[in-house]
């Protein structure tokens, strides 16, 4: 049974994928690939003081320890294989992987030095290292339009399109971390599933709330949950990467209440801030925001701790993967006897949106083509798609319910996950911004950023948006995109 519900969210996504495709053809294949040389590409300065495309000024000082207590930016030493290097964005190497990089090490004798930094420096951080001395041997970056305009994938990757596992790696994935039909990388998180809205149903059930379908809705929801002392939504604005979620997991509305709109910004026929929608969108997040509905320290929280203020019931709900109802069930801080029937899943309605989120980009590794350790860092993304270690990842990471491989691994999905996913058909399904937008994930964390500025009175929605346009006008021009010119 979980096998055809398996082969039927495929198909979903093929058919997403497919329409999406129809939209990019033209738009996507003005941007030329790298040239090899990241600084030739030019750059865009982020807020941060990163650069896309060339060398960043805000490379890591030294003696900057990471999560491992290794010293990121620091001169590595020559290396026989017999250690490797994986840097990564916190949050994207789950502990489970950590416990398999022990096993392979005793499996080869080769040591897994995986080096986390904070998600807001991360970019920065690769961008440098990829063009200095210290570059890792395995580097992580999210899949999508990104790999030819920031990282310049075709120049600091190596070709994983002969592997072991190439066979059994999701086509879909392999799209995403490919460049005209070579694959470059692994996706090494859980696409089958995305972000939704997680809520408990007994606090909803106690203010007398049902599941919102519209925007209005919506706030009548947070309204009722704060007049009863519980805190709406937690929102992790302090992680500097979670809010702009909740705007572009809900945005494949966009084209259907304003056809062609995708396409428009691809071609540069219109900007953000020219979206009358996008604006309304924008703003609607900040109502949240100014309404109290993210609670006092919404600026400061932190994705970490969701699990334990959902499974508290101080907070109604979050915006988390399908999976991460077990973990808020397992965590310590559920005193109340909290069970997985206790909670949901729904769509956030900005711009009263019903359409499902199909996000088939994530998180993925590359093996940087200047390491003296390939081979080494093959075998351990080898390792990783064994069936065995597929199968581990989603027994003990609790919200991974499959990984884009099929190697004959036990995907995990719950029923409140299937049902849920199984109310949406193709017609009411449809991909996020950031796989469906060129220049728009590039610059996450400043958009982030932008967002946080707005709940503090220091941005409005329009200037978010023009902040949003400026910088793809600079990446496009890096990337001689015929469109911008």
């Amino acid at each position: 049974m979980t096998e055809n519900w398996s082969k039927r969210i495929r198909r979903k996504l093929a058919a997403v994928l497919f329409t999406a495709s129809l939209v990019l053809i033209t738009t996507a294949c003005a941007a030329p690939p790298g040239s090899g040389d990241p600084a030739a590409d030019g750059g865009v300065h982020t807020r941060h003081g990163g650069a896309v495309g060339t060398e960043t000024k805000s490379s890591p000082e030294a003696g900057t320890k990471n999560e491992t207590g290794s010293t990121a930016g620091e001169e590595p030493e020559a290396s026989d294989g017999s250690s490797i290097t994986v840097l990564c964005s916190q949050g994207w190497v789950k502990d489970a992987e950590k416990e398999l990089g022990k096993k392979f090490e005793e499996e080869t004798g080769i040591h897994v030095d995986y080096q986390i930094i904070p998600a807001d420096q991360y970019q920065d951080q690769l961008l440098s290292r990829l063009n200095g001395a210290d570059a890792p041997d395995i580097w992580g970056a999210q899949s999508g339009f990104a790999l030819e305009t920031v990282y310049n994938v075709t120049g600091n990757a190596v070709d994983l399109s002969g592997e072991d596992w190439a066979d059994a790696y999701s086509s879909f994935s392999a799209t995403q971390t490919g460049v005209k039909g070579v694959n470059y990388g692994l996706t090494y998180f859980d696409t089958t599933t995305d972000y939704y809205m997680v809520y408990n149903k007994k606090l909803f059930s106690e203010a007398g709330v049902s599941v919102p379908a519209t925007w209005r809705e919506l706030l009548e929801v947070c309204e009722k949950l704060s007049s009863k002392g519980i805190i709406p939504i937690y929102e992790p604005v302090g992680d500097g990467w979670h809010v702009l979620m909740l705007l572009t997991e809900n945005m494949q509305v966009l084209d259907r209440i304003d056809p062609g709109l995708i396409d428009k910004l691809n071609k540069n026929e219109i900007t953000f801030a020219e979206s009358v929608n996008m604006v309304k969108a924008v703003e609607q997040l900040r109502e949240l925001a100014a309404k109290g509905y993210f609670g006092e320290n919404y600026l400061s929280d932190m994705i970490d701790k969701a699990d334990e203020q959902l499974a508290s019931g101080k907070y109604a709900m979050c915006m988390l993967k399908a999976g991460a109802i077990r973990a808020i069930v397992e965590n310590e801080m559920n005193t109340g006897g909290y069970t997985e029937e206790d909670f949901g899943l729904f769509l956030l309605p900005v711009l009263d949106n019903n359409y499902l989120n199909v996000h088939p980009a994530g998180p993925s590794r590359f093996i940087y083509s200047g390491s003296d350790n390939i081979e080494a860092a093959k075998k351990y993304l080898s390792f990783l798609c064994r069936r065995e270690s597929v199968q581990y990842m989603i027994d003990h990471s609790t919200d991974v319910e499959n990984l884009p491989l099929d190697v004959g691994q036990r995907p995990s999905y719950s029923r409140i996950t299937k049902e849920f996913l199984d109310g949406y058909d193709e017609e009411n399904s449809g991909m996020v911004l950031q796989d469906s937008v060129l220049y728009f994930n590039e610059q996450w964390m400043d958009i982030n950023a932008d967002l946080s500025a707005m709940f503090t009175g220091d941005m409005t929605a329009l200037d978010v948006l023009k902040g949003i346009d400026d910088r793809r006008n600079i990446l496009a021009d890096a990337a001689g995109d015929e469109n911008w010119k």
